[in-house]
């Protein structure tokens, strides 16, 4: 077991993020190591001054712009949109990893049957027009619709959304490109290898797919405990049962390694191949099992996204850095505590403080509201 004081956890975490000392990940080559480390960036629309994923990039990746991001995206198809945690931004390698989840079926098929013949019929309509055009937006089949259905969150959607996300999700489908807020759609055949698609399930059993969905979250954080996280959001039939038993059966395998931290009770566990950072250029040993920040090391002070990878697990930030965070755009406005849209601050080793900002299209102003 290694054990550490709070200050050595934070400055491991934030080493394993890119987020201390020299920026060690720099443009569209930083921006894949980085997502290929982190297995997933998540994507929020919302955009205030740059989309979640943006902002995530931009805190780590030297010389960062959207064009990058894009272009990977959308021109390289280096990377891809689809459903990790939430909707996230993955490295293309990795699709199959959720396409061809070991456990049960979609949640886009599930609800695909409550509303089967009309999203069905729009699904073969779709496969006819994508066997022709290269893409398509929800809009282009209004001529085709007639009514809406309870889709996702209980919500009201078009026929054409449900059809198409319900492809999307099962693979069939992929972002041609965004249009705003708009998606154009097209058919994975026509983009994505025939190796991508046709690969088969890389998982074993239920349990090698808890085990390797557990050990890539560890990874994405640096180190997480073995309790309730949002850090386990998306993983299917994952209560506290087979959570024990991933743990479990990764620390029995040696790929894992527990981790005790000064004043807290409960064990942290971090991927065994982290190791090696322990002993990084960016933090240097000043005792056996103790890392200290190395004071040769740039000052760095930056605006993290609400859904940064490091803030998965807010309870987890709340006890290694003694910081509270809440991201309260869905939060009723008599209830914020501190505004609809604050990014965390990060300076050196620790949250300093908390930026509210708006935008006011109209005026072409961004302004800083609070601080």
């Amino acid at each position: 077991m290694i054990r550490l004081t709070k200050e050595e956890a934070r400055n491991f975490l934030l080493t394993k993020q890119g987020l201390l000392g020299h920026k060690h990940f720099s443009g569209k080559e930083g921006i894949m190591d980085f997502v290929r480390q982190a297995g997933s960036v998540q994507f929020d629309p919302v955009d205030v001054c740059g989309t979640s994923p943006e902002l995530t990039l931009q805190a780590r990746i030297e010389y960062f712009t959207k064009e990058m991001l894009d272009e990977l995206l959308y021109q390289d198809r280096l990377l891809i949109d689809f459903f990790d945690k939430n909707l996230c931004i993955l490295p293309i390698e990795d699709l199959t990893v959720f396409t061809q989840k070991y456990a049960g079926i979609s949640y886009a098929e599930a609800m695909a049957r409550r509303q089967s013949e009309p999203v069905l019929q729009m699904m073969i309509e779709i496969r006819k027009i994508l066997s022709e055009k290269e893409y398509i937006f929800a809009k282009d089949l209004r001529h085709l619709e007639s009514g809406n259905l309870i889709w996702d969150w209980g919500a009201s959607s078009s026929v054409a959304r449900a059809a198409l996300e319900t492809m999307y999700f099962k693979g069939e489908l992929i972002i041609h490109h965004k249009n705003g807020r708009q998606k154009a759609y097209a058919l994975a055949e026509k983009f994505l290898s025939a190796k991508l698609l046709s690969a088969k399930s890389p998982f074993e059993s239920e349990l090698d797919y808890h085990q390797q969905l557990v050990l890539r979250r560890i990874g994405t954080i640096g180190f997480l405990w073995n309790k309730r996280s949002d850090a386990w959001l998306g993983i299917e039939h994952f209560k506290t049962f087979e959570r024990n038993q991933a743990f479990q059966s990764l620390l029995e395998d040696k790929k894992i390694t527990e981790i005790q931290i000064e004043g807290i009770s409960t064990i942290f566990y971090m991927k065994k191949e982290d190791e090696k950072l322990l002993t990084s250029s960016h933090l240097v040993p000043d005792r056996s099992d103790s890392l200290s920040v190395n004071p040769k090391a740039p000052v760095r002070m930056e605006f993290l996204a609400p859904l940064d990878n490091l803030l998965w697990d807010r309870n987890l930030i709340r006890e290694i850095f003694d910081f509270d965070y809440k991201w309260e755009i869905y939060t009723p406005k008599e209830k914020r505590k501190y505004g609809a849209y604050v990014l965390p601050v990060l300076y050196k080793n620790r949250f300093v403080g908390r930026l509210e900002i708006e935008r006011h299209t109209k005026e072409k102003v961004l302004l800083v509201k609070n601080f």
